[in-house]
């Protein structure tokens, strides 16, 4: 078996250098700058790739269509998987390395779930609309009406209606990516399936059979290892000798003459994108990358042919095409290497012996509607077919597709990327181009966005993805109380919203998003860059929220995310920057926080953060080998990586209790496989491995169950969902019945006893029970003082195997003891309730109060902490300026004395502490503005105020 060539040990030597600076590139002008464009099947270095892509794209301006995105998108995912080692080849290990896991596993520990889907389950309602990205389809030999299309990361899908619906069995194959399939004509119980992405980073583990329809798969002769690179373009089948098949791959043609237990290499060790038979003639065979060879004895042996068609050094890619109505025709649209824009299509007449150029012009893979432009994204997309009943009527997909009935001499556009009334909208990028047997003018178009049909020669169009649930998600919001609102973004497609029907709010790739906690109707959306933007109105429409905010190429990641405060609903904060940067107005002007956590450059940008719900002026911020921690609202920052492993893997996620500010977890990407997550309770002083259990692959997502008695923290991989407390010692399994798609993110909606929720990319997204269910989905917990009484109200939305409540209170926050209870009318209510109690005896200053939940089997849950102040009126302190802007003045106190001072805001949580010796002015200048009390301690006691700060 051939084996693609790695890195050398040189190579690596270098790169491993390399890496440790970060993937610093020097941008030299002698690295070749179209080297870029074969980044998913890397004809050289992490380094060496990157280089080419900033030299190309030094002296230009990224836009749609150029494979600008494409290659920050595959860049963003690679480098945290990679670090340290600059092995390319690692994430093709997800999968052998998780069914290594699962295959020595005694007994997995599985807690009880049971995952389904939350979609999006159609199409997405809106103008540039999809559902995800279609490498392929195919048409049962006997039967048109049974269709297949095969996903990147969804799997294989089938429909038995025309593309009526669609279903999937594939999910549960340690593998979900799929480029191929061939189908037995004489017993279509059999098929084969080439697994892996020709167009991205999911490499190939070979064919897999199916003898039973596609209900289950096993492996043939054809079986790769992650170290092997490999990626299948196509498969073949011969059209009278089933057990004969041919696969077209980067390392060469394979054959099989035994129904696929044997596979031998044919060819000579090249990168083929394309392959067909010769119609009524199997023994013909032709195959393409950059360049062009031909077999007559049906693969076994092959001759390059050049006659007519561009050297090998100028092609980026080469597509082909045949037609029954003339079958000495071929045609072969070809891409530059230079730019990937159109070099020309040629057309040989004499099967493949010779070609003669048909056209150069326009540029009918840019995208533009008359081919102006000068590039494209040929390495990327690029499809043709010809009809079967005219050798002459010839389509080409690229950004678009165009359509020509002479041959390809002249072109005309059928199909245009962008809703335009003068077009017909078809998504943009083009994948393959496939007539539908025994019909001369249906044929159909898989896409970025999913697979669209045309019945009358590409006049009109129709999409067909109905149902096909493969959108590659990246990101989820959700309500804080609505149990059907939902915002996530998506590779390709954008940002979509639900309210119960899913529509598009935002083009391009979605990135992160969210849903205002304390109002739905306000939605955060973003795409590439951090290009953040705000809806008021439940996402009828958008503005740009980046005043004062780097944005674009070059001033922030291709994800940077934005995340609300959970205290202050108007304060945003966004990374992806060198700084994190701080909005109190949701997001119409930005601030740098102050001082950078990590330094400057690219390589220093914060890619994830977190501001602890329990005290909003502690934030976590990590980059791929650093953790730093402020206390000032991002102020200033301390360096609290201490013995983190972050030479060995790339930090990649965290999360912060809700109760506790000092319990942090943070995850790791790569395959370091006894570094996955650590846990600090003492704010990052200290570092525990939480490890053990895990597969070795990468972490991407960590959530923390708010209120959780035992810290129940939830992790995603690239494979599946785990669930770890601290009463166990090892991770459990957690992903019954969710697919082998990678899991991009988390959330937990905590209404009807709670959900977990999962963004994967390539099935949408999915929700399961949490680990442990809470009893009660509080709505509102509020309080206010009149006169000498506390009154405390909440308001629930349902309440399961309720016991009681016990209302606790605390004169410092920390020592809580119980004052009360209420009984509930019933244990069970699917009704909102509302309840009060009248706390009599408050103290003065400040009293915190909490609830606690019980359960009927003893179990119990707490609600968030509020706050309520008592005046003393018999003090003689007084604050002024009240409110104030800047400074506040303490009046009354003796200054001949030290005194100390502790700010807590309107949560109770302490923001500062002071002692002074003299009379001081106390500088607010950086709190948000809001209620604010001020404790001023003296040896003769102590007393609190209250202030406003505006």
């Amino acid at each position: 078996m051939l084996q693609k060539k790695l890195l050398n040990s040189v190579e690596r030597t270098f790169f491993i250098l390399a890496v440790l600076l970060l993937f610093s590139s020097s941008g030299s002008s002698q690295v070749d700058p179209s080297l870029w464009t074969t980044y998913y099947n890397p004809q050289g270095t992490f380094e060496e790739i990157q280089a080419s892509f900033k030299e190309y794209w030094k002296d230009r301006t990224p836009e749609k269509g150029k494979g600008h995105k494409q290659f920050k998108r595959w860049e963003s995912y690679m480098t945290p998987r990679i670090y340290p080692s600059g092995d390319m080849s690692l994430p093709s290990n997800n999968y052998p390395n998780f069914i290594k896991w699962y295959n020595e596993q005694s007994a997995i520990p599985k807690a009880a779930n049971n995952w389904s889907e939350l979609g999006p389950f159609t199409k997405p309602t809106g103008d540039d609309t999809g559902v995800g990205r279609l490498n392929f389809v195919r048409f049962d030999p006997n039967n048109t009406n049974i269709m297949y299309v095969g996903a990147p990361d969804g799997g294989l899908w089938k429909s038995t209606n025309g593309g009526g619906s669609w279903s999937t069995n594939t999910d549960f194959l340690s593998i979900i990516g799929v480029s191929d399939l061939a189908i037995n004509p004489n017993n279509t119980q059999i098929m084969y399936l080439a697994t892996g992405d020709i167009e991205g980073d999911r490499n190939s583990l070979g064919v897999w059979k199916s003898i039973d329809g596609g209900t289950t798969w096993n492996t043939t002769g054809l079986t790769w290892g992650a170290s092997d690179f490999y990626k299948i373009s196509k498969l073949l089948m011969h059209p009278s000798n089933p057990n004969i098949l041919l696969a077209a791959t980067n390392g060469g043609v394979y054959r099989t003459t035994d129904a696929g237990v044997t596979w031998n290499l044919q060819s000579a060790d090249r990168d083929f994108k394309d392959m067909e038979f010769k119609p009524g003639d199997p023994n013909t065979v032709y195959v393409a990358g950059t360049e062009f060879w031909k077999s007559i004895d049906n693969g076994v042996t092959w001759t390059q042919i050049t006659s007519g068609l561009p050297a090998a050094s100028t092609v980026a890619r080469i597509a082909l095409a045949v037609t029954p109505a003339n079958s000495a025709y071929v045609y072969a649209v070809i891409g530059k290497k230079s730019n990937s824009g159109f070099k020309g299509l040629y057309r040989s007449t004499n099967s493949g012996t010779s070609f003669t150029t048909q056209s150069t012009t326009p540029n009918i893979l840019g995208y533009v509607t008359d081919g102006s432009d000068t590039s494209g994204q040929a390495f990327y997309d690029l499809a043709i077919a010809v009809a079967p009943n005219d050798a002459d009527y010839v389509t080409v997909g690229g950004i678009n597709m165009w359509n020509s009935s002479d041959g390809g001499s002249t072109w005309g556009i059928i199909s245009h990327w962008d809703p335009d009334p003068n077009y017909q909208f078809v998504h943009a990028d083009i994948h393959e181009i496939n007539y539908l047997p025994g019909n001369n003018t249906t044929f159909f178009a898989c896409h970025d966005g999913g697979i669209s049909k045309t019945t009358d020669d590409g006049s009109t169009w129709v999409d067909i993805s109905n149902n096909l649930r493969i959108s590659q998600q990246t990101t989820i919001g959700i309500s804080a109380t609505n149990s059907t609102k939902i915002v996530a973004g998506l590779q390709d497609i954008g940002s979509i919203y639900t309210d119960g029907t899913w529509k598009v709010v935002g083009g391009g790739d979605g990135e992160d998003c969210f849903i205002d906690w304390s109002n739905d109707d306000n939605i955060v959306i973003s795409g590439t860059y951090g290009t953040h933007q705000r809806s008021t109105n439940g996402g009828t429409s958008f503005t740009s929220i980046v005043t004062g905010l780097p944005s674009g190429d070059g001033n922030a990641n291709f994800y940077s995310p934005i995340r609300q405060d959970p205290s202050i609903s108007t304060k945003f904060y966004a990374a992806g920057r060198d700084n994190l940067y701080k909005t109190s107005n949701s997001g119409t002007s930005w601030t740098s926080t102050g001082a950078k956590p990590f330094g400057t450059g690219e390589a220093n940008r914060i890619t994830e953060f977190m501001v602890a719900p329990s005290a909003n002026a502690t934030i976590y911020a990590i980059k791929s080998n650093a953790i730093a921690k402020s206390i000032d609202f991002g102020s200033t920052w301390s360096d609290i990586t201490g013995t983190l492993p972050v030479g060995t893997a790339s930090l990649s996620n965290l999360t912060v209790s809700n109760t506790n500010a000092n319990h942090i977890w943070v995850t790791f990407s790569g395959y370091s496989a006894s570094n996955k997550v650590y846990k600090s309770t003492d704010g990052g002083a200290t570092w525990t491995n939480l490890s053990t259990g895990l597969p070795n692959l990468p972490v991407n997502a960590i959530v923390y169950q708010n209120n959780s008695l035992d810290d129940d923290v939830y992790i995603g991989m690239d494979v599946g969902v785990y669930h770890i407390n601290n009463t166990t010692s090892t991770w459990a399994s957690y992903f019954n019945n969710l697919p082998n798609a990678r899991i991009r993110n988390l959330k937990i909606f905590y209404g009807g006893g709670g959900k977990l929720r999962a963004a994967t990319y390539g099935r949408g997204t999915w929700e399961t029970d949490l680990a442990v269910a809470l009893p009660v989905h509080l709505t509102s917990f509020t309080g206010e003082n009149i006169d000498a009484q506390n009154i405390l109200y909440w308001n629930t939305l349902t309440e399961t195997n309720l016991d009681y409540y016990s209302i606790e209170r605390s004169s410092n926050g920390k020592s809580f003891e119980a004052i009360g209870s209420i009984t509930p009318n019933t244990p069970h209510s699917n009704e909102p309730q509302n309840y009060s109690f009248i706390d009599s005896r408050p103290v003065s200053g400040l009293n915190y109060y909490r609830l606690k939940i019980i359960d009927l089997d003893s179990k119990f849950e707490y609600s968030k902490i509020i706050t309520i102040f008592v005046d003393e009126e018999a003090s003689d302190i007084s604050l002024y300026p009240n409110p104030t802007i800047n400074f506040l003045e303490i009046k009354g106190l003796d200054y001949s004395e030290p005194y100390t001072i502790r700010l807590i805001d309107a949560l109770g949580r302490t923001m500062r502490i002071e002692t002074f010796t003299q009379k001081e002015s106390v500088d607010v200048r950086n709190f948000p503005n809001g209620t604010y009390f001020i404790e001023i301690m003296t040896q003769r006691g102590s007393t609190i105020k209250k202030f406003i700060k505006q």
